[in-house]
């Protein structure tokens, strides 16, 4: 598709931008733009008028304008200009130290890029803003996911320490604390609770925390869904979070059962979402237990440490998705 123009909305550095770029132009000659949304600052390039006396722009990575008007799809990837590898946030020139001004510079270029963005671009988005800022509050999830019929462990998200110490009791403190929504500044794991953190009223009543019966088990799902296609990966890890072990772990294609992927795709109609990677764990029986979903997961790990080639897959998913808006277009 010679005519196919795609904007990558992320931050820099993003490999997994790199690689799907190389993709799209090897494989459907697609004009593609990556955008670092935390290096606005400086550009000279984010331009908007309620007129047609200017072209909305935006800048991309190769010092190019973009004229948003004028893209097919937009992968909304890391659009929030900012990351938790360091430095963190949005990248300021040497001489702008206040931090007065570097707060009124990163909101001004975040406003008016999502202005620019929602009041010009009229083509496809992977995902959608609303629903991808929506589908990523874990309670709006475990709500899709116990509506689709999927296994989900017992949760508690409580501040109150007499809710949660009655929780955790009824669980034989066989419990996984984590957070909420996480930070950007810090990778984080969760951990199992302890008797130290339920005796501390001041470490509960801090801030509400997810307490979640804990599964046992060493076999994780990581579940690539890119629009119809479902891409299941199989994570043997002997460790609670597998992220953090992929060395030591084994990763290999995995199939899923035809009610089991249903249930997935009525997550992603729920939430809305055309792209998102689930994360499950197996039980010693085999029954898939339902962890989170990211609208924007990373998965170029899954295609290094197994034969699940995802990249030209998800190229392919974009350049259909472009496809079928025309087809509608026109009929």
């Amino acid at each position: 598709m010679k005519d196919l123009r795609i904007a990558i909305m992320t931050v820099e550095m993003d490999l997994h931008a790199y690689a799907v770029r190389k993709a799209l132009r090897d494989r459907h000659g697609a004009v593609c733009h990556i955008v670092e949304t935390d290096c606005f600052a400086d550009s000279g390039r984010l331009t908007w008028s309620p007129t047609e006396s200017f072209a909305p722009t935006l800048p991309a990575r190769e010092g190019r304008e973009i004229d948003v008007r004028s893209l097919d799809l937009i992968w909304w990837r890391r659009p929030n200009g900012t990351s938790w590898q360091p430095p963190h946030g949005p990248k300021m020139p040497p001489g702008v130290t206040d931090e007065v001004a570097v707060d009124i510079i990163a909101k001004d270029c975040k406003a008016t890029f999502t202005g620019i963005m929602l009041n010009e671009f009229r083509g496809v988005w992977i995902n959608n803003p609303e629903a991808s800022r929506n589908a990523e509050n874990k309670l709006w999830q475990l709500r899709a996911a116990t509506q689709a019929g999927l296994r989900v462990p017992r949760t508690l998200i409580s501040q109150d320490p007499a809710s949660i110490r009655e929780f955790c009791r009824s669980l034989n403190n066989n419990v996984i604390v984590k957070t909420v929504t996480g930070t950007y500044k810090v990778p984080l794991s969760p951990g199992k609770v302890d008797e130290a953190l339920l005796a501390s009223d001041e470490s509960l009543r801090l801030s509400p925390a997810i307490y979640q019966e804990k599964i046992s088990g060493n076999r994780h799902l990581r579940i690539q869904v890119f629009g119809d296609q479902i891409h299941a990966a199989l994570i043997t890890c002997d460790q609670l979070d597998w992220r953090f072990y992929l060395n030591k772990s084994t990763v290999e294609p995995y199939s899923l059962s035809s009610d089991f992927e249903s249930r997935i795709h009525t997550v992603m109609r729920l939430l809305g979402l055309r792209m998102g990677i689930f994360d499950f764990k197996l039980t010693p029986e085999g029954d898939p237990v339902w962890f989170e979903v990211n609208p924007q997961g990373q998965f170029l790990f899954i295609e290094g440490l197994s034969e699940v080639k995802l990249t030209n897959v998800f190229t392919d998913f974009l350049a259909n998705e472009v496809v079928g808006q025309r087809a509608r277009a026109v009929g």
